[in-house]
């Protein structure tokens, strides 16, 4: 159930916007971000605030603790209220709330982290980013060394964390191979020293150390270099550029003529004297943050940040919607915040969530840095192309190795034929699961379910199919295939496919059709499959043509034919086109010689409004599609490839069943059994570990003896049915992941949260909401029943 805040109503006088921030911790330095906007939106309530409201900011110290991340955002939104999250801090911390927020449509605005990830607006349409990311940056260090020492030999040093995964693989990138990288090593963020680490890049001989670290270790290795005597150009990450920080504590001599990349002003750069935003950054750090030095940073940072969001809000004017203030967020164009080097502008549209995306090189020089030339993209148009790097720009060597990553990944998914409901899934999984060279999933056009069966256990290259359940039991059951349910598993049942039966209106009954000539589509699809089973249970033998149905349509409408059977998941897109007065839908009574392999279905006029009458369905059945695979050893190559498609399929189950993917994804059901057959390991373990059991209530005698007598008339499969039914409609609280990737609060951020009580809170608001929820938490009298939300660090 979406947790959704009320829209706010132009007579409320205040925005809420709430934030996590690390205060204390490990990253307690990176609170002065927080004080910042805490005191930048002081000055815009002093002088009035936005659009005549005052902006109120709620902001938890986390400790960059991610668990704690999820407890205080839960609180932001569920108890304070807050209309957005704003600047959280960090990559870990912030990606741990990202898929609760989306799934809740709430904007995840501005981030203070350069991770790439942010820029997902197709998986996560309410996150956003704000400095240029690390693989931007990355890009453009690239640049300036294939500019200036194209002959040159590189060595990196870089944190084992995604951080470091991200600058490595931009500078990669934007290298394109033309310059030698002759070694490589890593550190952890626990590690007390990386001395070993520089005596290695030293001894490659290289003349270039791409110094990709975080403050601490950034200061250890400008030391130690200098001690070694090892003086390549040194290139450190702007997240290390911190004169107070960094620099300061490295020694200045040490830091001298190192290089890095920026965007904003340090805020006692002489030159920053001279720019238009100087006095009013100047009024406000002596007024609001007089303990603040001007050369941190972070404070610029915050400044920058704060105005960002100050104008989304003005932009927004009266409608204060959450979907208003994405929409104002997501289509900033050329836009120069204070606090950016001129030729910075924030640029976003809804396929673009990164605001900033160009940066001017720097060199520290005198206690200080200084820019010089251009200011540089680090986007090239071409390069978000893989296929375009591959073909024109990567030399031999590393066109060779992201042939083997793009083949490595990929899995090839045989549908059915064209213009299928089988087409359009595999096109839908395709757009959803595609990660690049980490996963791509590749539709095949097919035949239909027998083909698909054949190709899947036979068709080099083929790793998963759609086919229908009773395709299977049909070549079972004629001894066309021995020791199939040993040679195939499945994945999930995917969808119901309803049968239709298109015919003249002098058709009535199914059994009409006796001796009538009939189109089943070809030998190798479902619908022949289903026909056949159909027309041998109920005792009627048309005559049959092996005929496309939009192909049999004409005939059928001359008269040349009697009926064409289409089994497939509806709406039918051709169906839905015919308006014929002379056609209808023929009822399939759901015939107690059909239960083992079929289940109940209606088709309707929102299906079909020119053959159905509105408040009049048509009933008929229905087979299951189940996505199936060959079934691979577990220590293969082609099962660890299906593994990484099961696991982004189930994770992104949510998206999918979304517009604009087919209605059918709807029915997709993961967690439920197909009677008979063995499902793929790793999708049991996936199940397994990430969904829970229905808890059944037990039901009162009569009850139970009623429902014991009705299962004896039902089929298994039609049990089987209504059991999962019953199981789907008691997990109605849709996953906390979605989409994009696979991830679930930590066990402690699901039970009911500790109220700690930070030492600098200051929270005075009355909470309504809280007092209820604590009431209906504790009996009267007990004690806790008076228990305490989390209060913020800074509230104004």
């Amino acid at each position: 159930m979406l947790l959704l805040m009320p829209r706010l109503h132009a007579e409320e006088d205040e925005i809420r916007i709430g934030n996590t921030m690390a205060y204390s911790g490990p990253a307690s330095a990176y609170g002065v971000i927080g004080r910042t906007i805490a005191a930048y939106f002081k000055k815009v309530n002093d002088e009035g605030g936005v659009n005549g409201r005052k902006i109120k900011f709620i902001s938890y110290d986390d400790q960059y603790d991610p668990r704690k991340t999820v407890e205080y955002t839960k609180t932001l939104i569920e108890q304070d209220r807050a209309l957005l999250i704003f600047a959280g801090l960090g990559t870990a911390t912030s990606a741990a709330v990202r898929p609760y927020l989306n799934a809740q449509k709430v904007p995840q605005l501005f981030l203070a982290s350069g991770a790439s990830i942010w820029d997902q607006p197709r998986d996560f349409p309410w996150t956003m980013g704000f400095s240029p990311s690390y693989q931007t940056e990355a890009h453009i260090v690239a640049q300036y060394l294939l500019e200036t020492q194209p002959k040159g030999k590189i060595a990196i040093l870089s944190q084992d964390d995604e951080f470091g995964k991200d600058y490595l693989k931009g500078l990669k990138d934007g290298l394109e191979g033309k310059i030698a990288i002759v070694a490589e090593a890593t550190y952890k963020v626990s590690d007390t020293d990386i001395n070993q680490q520089i005596a290695a890049l030293k001894a490659s001989g290289a003349d270039i150390f791409f110094d990709v670290t975080t403050p601490k270790f950034a200061v250890m290795a400008i030391r130690r270099t200098a001690e070694l005597g090892w003086k390549p150009q040194h290139i450190i990450t702007s997240v290390s550029s911190p004169v107070t920080a960094v620099m300061k504590p490295a020694g200045l001599e040490n830091a001298e003529g190192t290089l890095a990349a920026g965007y904003a002003w340090e805020g006692d750069d002489p030159a920053f004297a001279s720019q238009p935003e100087y006095p009013d950054w100047s009024a406000f750090m002596d007024r609001y943050l007089p303990d603040v030095s001007r050369s941190n940073s972070l404070a610029t940072y915050g400044y920058a940040i704060a105005t960002a969001m100050v104008e989304v809000l003005k932009r927004c004017g009266n409608d204060l919607s959450r979907e208003n203030v994405m929409k104002q967020a997501s289509t900033l164009k050329g836009l120069q915040l204070p606090m950016m080097i001129p030729g910075v502008l924030v640029n976003t549209s809804a396929t673009d969530h990164a605001p900033l995306e160009q940066m001017q090189m720097m060199r520290f020089t005198g206690g200080h840095w200084q820019r010089f030339g251009p200011v540089r993209s680090g986007i090239d148009p071409g390069a978000v192309s893989d296929s375009l790097k591959v073909i024109f720009r990567y030399s031999n060597d590393a066109k060779h190795a992201l042939a083997d990553q793009l083949n490595a990944n990929t899995v090839t998914l045989m549908t059915g034929a064209l213009g299928s409901t089988y087409v359009q899934m595999g096109s839908d999984i395709a757009y959803v699961l595609d990660k690049g060279t980490d996963l791509r999933v590749l539709p095949v056009l097919g035949r239909g379910s027998v083909q698909a069966v054949a190709d899947i256990l036979l068709l080099r290259g083929v790793d998963v199919g759609i086919v229908r359940k009773d395709t299977l039991q049909y070549l079972e059951r004629k001894g066309f295939a021995s020791n199939i349910r040993g040679q195939l598993v499945y994945v999930t049942k995917m969808f119901n496919e309803e049968m239709h039966v298109l015919a003249s209106k002098s058709i009535n009954d199914l059994k009409e059709l006796d001796g009538k000539t009939v189109a089943i589509d070809l030998p190798d699809g479902g619908t022949f499959v289903t026909s056949i089973n159909v027309f041998e249970r109920i005792g009627i033998k048309p005559h049959l043509l092996y005929l496309d149905p939009k192909i049999a349509l004409a005939m059928l409408q001359k008269g040349d034919i009697d009926a064409i059977v289409a089994v497939e998941g509806k709406p039918l897109r051709w169906l839905t086109e015919v308006s014929d007065p002379n056609l209808h839908l023929v009822p399939v009574e759901y015939d107690k010689s059909l239960h083992d392999d079929y289940l109940p279905a209606q088709l309707s006029s929102d299906d079909y409004p020119n053959l159905v009458p509105s408040g009049a369905p048509v009933e008929t059945i229905a087979g299951e599609a189940i996505l199936a695979s060959f079934n691979w050893r577990p220590d293969s190559d082609r099962y660890r490839r299906v593994s990484l498609m099961v696991d982004a399929l189930f994770s992104h189950v949510t998206q999918l069943q979304r517009p604009p993917f087919h209605p059918k994804w709807l029915e997709l059901a993961p967690a439920a059994p197909v009677a008979g057959w063995t499902r793929f390991k790793a999708a049991q373990e996936w199940i397994d570990h990430n969904v829970k059991p229905a808890v059944s209530q037990q039901p009162d005698a009569p009850a139970a003896a009623e429902a014991k007598d009705q299962k004896k008339e039902e089929s298994p499969l039609l049990r089987q049915f209504r059991d999962w039914q019953s199981s789907r409609a008691s997990q109605q609280t849709p996953p906390a992941a979605d989409e994009g990737s696979h991830e679930t609060a930590p066990a402690a951020a699901r039970e009911r949260p500790h109220r700690p009580r930070p030492a600098a809170a200051n929270d005075r608001s009355h909470q309504p909401a809280a007092a209820a929820a604590a009431k209906r938490a504790h009996k009267p009298g007990e004690p806790g029943s008076q228990k305490r939300k989390p209060r913020p660090v800074v509230e104004r």
